[in-house]
């Protein structure tokens, strides 16, 4: 009897033992296939839209900021000190001035009659000059017709030389004295526009109080300042990796936006820019900064700037002749390699590339090894990519082709 339960327990343990392990591979059997699909992605395609690659002209540009300057300014300041006596009332900042033209002066009695003295005494001397010669050749002919001696004739050589050095003097004194007289003027020595003018008349002017150290004191403290609002330059201060790239004569954008587009290699004038070309390059570095000068020069007349006035500056490297490029936004990095996904149409799945990339130009970069033209890459897509992920092309409109 006893024997008899303890084999039918035994039997339904065994049967039970079988039925478990009969589900478990029923569900290891079905549970394969989808562990491979979702291993293999073979079923889910990701929505990606593509360019294709294309050979471009790429212009690129450096960029900076620098201070635009009238090639042309004339600081005019006195050397003495006085009462200003006069200031031309029909001039204003801002007002055009002829080359000559007369901006302000000082008293000009006690110049002036320096001026008379000086002039006077060069007619003496000029005189005492003349009177000088005609004695000693009436020595000469007295000599050769044995009336004088020697010594008389000497004396009066001695007499010319002298005169003839008092009247070098007093040419001196005279232009000293009208010197002093162009000194207490303010004329500008160029055809421009008055761009400061820091006095009134009657008042006391000391030359002590111009101040020189810095721009913005020079253009607070001198009398007056003449500019050439036609031309103008910019100086900028670019880092010394640039250097090798900058050539003289290339061209240059001051003010306004940046080009934008790789194929904009000649970029038109608006908008607040204005052409401008390089100038000059410094062949040395400053050694705190670590920066090279490049100076531009504006074209054509009227450019529009002001004196001092703050702009941006887009200088063009060399360019670039149908080189083929992609846009910036198919790249991707990954340990400082870059690469991009290129899709195979035939099997509709996407191939990972690693790429040589060269120069940037706007929206566009340089591609020297890794792709062909023609050839479509992935622009954006609406999840991670792999390498051979299936995906599906969208047209512009957003539907698959």
């Amino acid at each position: 009897m006893h024997k008899s339960r303890m084999s039918a327990i035994g039997m339904v343990l065994l049967f039970g033992l079988l039925g478990c392990g009969g589900d478990e591979q029923e569900a290891q059997q079905n549970g394969q296939p989808a562990a491979a699909e979702q291993q293999g992605g073979s079923t889910q395609q990701v929505s990606v839209k593509v360019v294709p690659v294309e050979h471009r002209n790429l212009q690129a540009w450096v960029y900076s900021q620098g201070t635009a300057r009238s090639r042309q300014r004339e600081f005019l300041t006195f050397t003495q000190q006085g009462v200003v006596s006069h200031v031309d009332e029909e001039l204003r900042v801002g007002s055009p001035v002829g080359a000559g033209q007369l901006i302000a002066h000082q008293a000009p009695e006690r110049v002036q009659a320096d001026l008379q003295a000086a002039r006077a005494a060069l007619a003496e001397a000029e005189a005492n000059l003349e009177l000088a010669k005609v004695t000693r050749q009436r020595y000469e002919t007295l000599i050769e017709q044995r009336s004088a001696s020697q010594q008389e004739l000497d004396q009066a050589v001695v007499q010319v030389e002298q005169a003839t050095a008092a009247r070098d003097n007093s040419r001196a004194q005279l232009a000293q004295a009208q010197l002093t007289v162009d000194e207490s003027r303010l004329v500008s020595p160029i055809d421009g526009v008055l761009a400061r003018l820091n006095i009134e008349k009657g008042r006391y002017f000391m030359p002590s109080v111009v101040q020189t150290n810095t721009e913005q004191n020079a253009l607070r403290t001198v009398p007056a300042l003449v500019i050439d609002p036609n031309r103008f330059e910019v100086r900028v201060d670019l880092p010394s990796y640039d250097f090798r790239q900058i050539e003289n004569g290339a061209r240059a954008v001051i003010g306004g936006e940046p080009p934008k587009d790789g194929r904009d290699v000649d970029p038109l004038i608006g908008d607040g820019r204005v052409a401008g070309k390089v100038y000059a390059i410094s062949p040395s570095l400053d050694p705190e900064t670590r920066t090279f000068e490049v100076i531009m020069h504006t074209e054509g007349e009227n450019p529009g700037l002001q004196d001092g006035e703050f702009v941006a500056v887009w200088i063009a490297l060399p360019a670039l002749q149908d080189s083929l490029a992609v846009p910036l936004e198919v790249l991707r990095y990954r340990n400082d390699q870059s690469f991009l996904f290129v899709v195979d149409k035939e099997s509709g799945r996407v191939n990972e590339r690693r790429v040589e990339l060269g120069q940037q130009a706007g929206a566009f970069r340089a591609v020297i090894d890794g792709v062909e033209e023609g050839e479509l890459v992935v622009s954006d897509g609406r999840a991670a990519l792999y390498d051979g992920q299936r995906v599906r092309i969208l047209e512009a409109d957003g539907e698959a082709e």
